[in-house]
């Protein structure tokens, strides 16, 4: 009852920090782009649900972390879109995400993508990748590393999930298993086995389930640094 209460008081803190959190510019990661203007690696995070729209507690930093290790040029981009509670809000995540990979992919060729989601934003980007006919082929090849954290489309039957989850639980908006199909090898999901997000929650309790405090266990677990390893690994950093 201790560790679920101190959980619980540092969901409830996450959550007035997220909201209370000013806009910041993002700080430009070393070394400098390329003299043709496209950094070696774009790393594009989708934040979740009510996150503002610069300064996603967890992704933000993690974005950071990543352009510093990878000793590449980088430049962190923080998708614009609603991140509410609307029941849009995903579908206009999934149009802007999918417009500004297939830009990337015909302006930076060589360019290497990285995309971070936490929550309805891990959901944004597991509906881009499943409707793989709005990508193009060259904008599906240069996505090299999916990191995403307490997503609703969690199925536990994948092979690549990460965490202390109940394989026998899914998301409340679980895809069908495969459902990333050429992806698989690119993604990593990581889900706490306290996050009804992500484990079995009621689909009818809608914002509810991300008010569990699994929810707000990435912000403190090691899930973060598994992450930074796996995305490094396949950066070829």
């Amino acid at each position: 009852m201790r560790e679920r209460s101190r959980i619980l008081l540092c969901a409830t803190t996450t959550v007035a920090a997220a909201l209370a959190l000013p806009v910041l510019p993002i700080a430009s990661a070393a070394p400098s782009p390329s003299p043709t203007g496209c950094a070696e690696v774009r790393v594009v995070t989708v934040r979740g649900t009510l996150e503002p729209q610069i300064g996603s507690l967890l992704l933000t930093p993690l974005a950071g972390r990543i352009a510093r290790e990878s000793g590449r040029s980088t430049t962190v981009t923080e998708l614009e879109y609603p991140a509410s509670m609307a029941p849009d809000s995903s579908v206009r995540g999934v149009e802007n995400l999918t417009a500004l990979v297939n830009e990337t992919a015909a302006e930076c060729p060589n360019q290497q993508l990285v995309l971070l989601g936490y929550s309805q934003g891990a959901r944004v980007i597991g509906n881009t990748l499943r409707t793989r006919t709005a990508l193009s082929d060259q904008a599906a090849a240069q996505i090299d590393a999916i990191a995403l954290f307490g997503s609703p489309l969690f199925n536990g039957a994948d092979p690549f999930n990460r965490g202390n989850y109940d394989p026998a639980l899914s998301g409340v908006a679980a895809l069908p298993v495969g459902a990333l199909g050429e992806f698989t090898d690119r993604v990593r999901s990581y889900c706490h086995a306290a996050d009804r997000v992500c484990q079995g929650g009621d689909p009818a309790a809608g914002f509810g389930n991300a008010l569990s405090p699994g929810h707000f266990a990435y912000f403190v677990n090691d899930y973060r640094d598994q992450a930074a390893a796996f995305v490094r690994e396949q950066l070829g950093s």
